[in-house]
């Protein structure tokens, strides 16, 4: 029997293409292009570097032990006119971290602490009466809004750290693992951050994003320091748009609905208390209220 060197060894051919037969990848790949065994011979140590490679990827538990020379990349292989060619594609692991990245991505949680990301509505504590109403609630709007239903969002109210954040935060991380895009915003910083933007062409972007994102929760309101321009010049056309557009709109306040009015104004000037009240019946219109 010839005998040849590979990788510094005399090495018995037939020996070596009786055990690439034995690999079900390669097997059902010598089946499916009729290759006999000349054109395995003569493709030996291509067939052999990647039964190596796809070796160490069936044996792989994540990117954090890959073996490839090249972190992350699967070896293929196809015939091409009596000649085999190894390419190499992203793996699985590679490919859900960069799906669970783009999921992450349409998250925008405006000033909000990093726990925001972490929020999962599978740890919601529904323990109570208006916690399980409330995910009661929620669980008929992601069905809703997965057949492309309209259903109103939600105004949480209640005490400080009962809960409302991270509850926006939990539905909202659900909602981008459903492929939807969600602006969640502290708004007491997004009312200073939208001031900053006057005259640097940037309020006109930030504005539309709010206007036409899929999901937006503004976290806090009625909690800023009065803006009657920021009420009557961002808010309410941004809540008019979403309005109009039924496009799903979230609150959460220490102030229940119907006393916001009142901490949306300067004076108590009747014009002033007009506009107040008609940013109160938007929100009213795009809400259900709930208290955590």
């Amino acid at each position: 029997m010839e005998k040849f060197r590979f990788t510094g060894e005399k090495i018995d051919k037939e020996e070596i293409i009786e055990g690439l037969f034995e690999d079900p990848v390669l097997s059902n790949f010598f089946i499916e292009n009729d290759l006999n065994n000349e054109i395995i011979e003569n493709n030996l140590p291509k067939l052999l570097s990647f039964k190596t490679e796809n070796d160490n990827c069936l044996e792989c538990e994540g990117l954090a032990q890959c073996k490839q020379d090249n972190v992350g990349l699967k070896p293929n292989i196809i015939s091409e006119d009596d000649n085999i060619r190894i390419f190499y594609k992203e793996c699985n692991f590679v490919l859900d971290k960069k799906n669970k990245e783009k999921k992450n991505q349409l998250i925008n949680a405006m000033y909000m602490p990093e726990m925001v990301l972490k929020a999962d509505l599978e740890d919601y504590r529904n323990d109570t009466k208006n916690r399980m109403e409330i995910y009661r609630y929620m669980m008929k709007f992601l069905n809703l809004l997965s057949r492309g239903d309209f259903m109103k969002g939600m105004y949480l109210t209640g005490k400080y750290q009962e809960g409302k954040t991270y509850t926006l935060a939990a539905l909202a991380k659900e909602l981008t693992k459903r492929g939807y895009s969600v602006i969640l915003a502290y708004y007491p910083d997004l009312s200073r951050e939208v001031k900053s933007t006057i005259g640097n062409g940037g309020l006109e972007v930030l504005i539309n994003k709010l206007k036409v994102v899929d999901i937006l929760m503004l976290d806090d309101i009625g909690g800023e320091a009065q803006s009657s321009w920021v009420r009557d010049e961002v808010l309410g056309p941004v809540l008019q748009h979403r309005l109009l557009d039924k496009k799903p709109t979230f609150f959460s306040s220490n102030v229940t609905r119907n006393d916001l009015p009142t901490y949306m104004v300067g004076n108590k000037q009747k014009a002033e208390l007009m506009k107040a009240f008609r940013i109160f019946a938007r929100i009213e219109s795009l809400t259900e209220e709930f208290n955590m």
